[in-house]
């Protein structure tokens, strides 16, 4: 399955960057997301909640980082698995500076299996455009300062802003996933961006990500 997407964040490269590779705000802005560890050199494990149409639970997820070309793109390899099913994506990123802020363009190759799978690609392709959309708006938001404030949520092992994280540590959701229950395992772990993501969209998100 092919999921394409771009996105007009309110800053420069350099910010969105910071931003979108920074664990602690994935972790409060990637839907569905319940925790967030980083468990090496830019590799993450995540854990999410999600659903499509009837099938709906938790699924375990693996996040690495490769190729980075700080502030300009990285590729994000993302896996993850649970009861109904289970998807693998591979999704380069990139920024690119443009008049007014960052555009940044994603393009997922992702494999679903399981019973989520026989939900439709239609579907899924639909439901990871509006997740995107919803994280890409919570990191909009924190780029323009008008994100609330969760410091007190951030474990001292891991500042907003800072690439802190040590191995093993783990970065709670602050407060409840925004949006309703994220229907799309794919998009969720695409923003996991983050995205990238979508990173992780994803999925973000994706989504997760240590910076350098």
């Amino acid at each position: 399955m092919r999921l394409d997407g771009t996105a007009m964040l309110q800053g420069t490269p350099e910010q969105v960057w910071a931003v979108i590779t920074d664990p602690a705000v994935l972790a409060r802005t990637i839907p569905g997301c319940q925790s967030l560890e980083r468990t090496g050199e830019d590799s993450y494990a995540m854990v999410v909640s999600v659903g499509v149409g009837a099938v709906r639970g938790t699924y375990a997820g693996q996040v690495s980082l490769a190729d980075k070309q700080h502030p300009r793109s990285y590729v994000m390899h993302a896996s993850g698995a649970g009861g109904p099913g289970s998807v693998r994506a591979t999704v380069p990123i990139s920024l690119e500076a443009v008049d007014g802020g960052t555009r940044l363009t994603y393009g997922a190759d992702a494999v679903v299996a399981g019973a989520v799978a026989g939900v439709g690609q239609r579907m899924i392709a639909g439901v990871a455009k509006r997740l995107a959309g919803q994280f890409f708006g919570a990191i909009d938001a924190e780029l323009t300062g008008t994100a609330p404030a969760a410091a007190a949520d951030v474990p001292p092992t891991v500042a907003a802003g800072h690439d802190t994280a040590v191995a093993g540590s783990l970065v709670p959701a602050s407060g409840p996933a925004r949006g309703p229950s994220s229907p799309g395992v794919a998009p969720t772990l695409l923003a996991a961006a983050g995205g990238s993501l979508l990173t992780l969209l994803a999925v973000w998100v994706g989504w997760v990500l240590g910076r350098r």
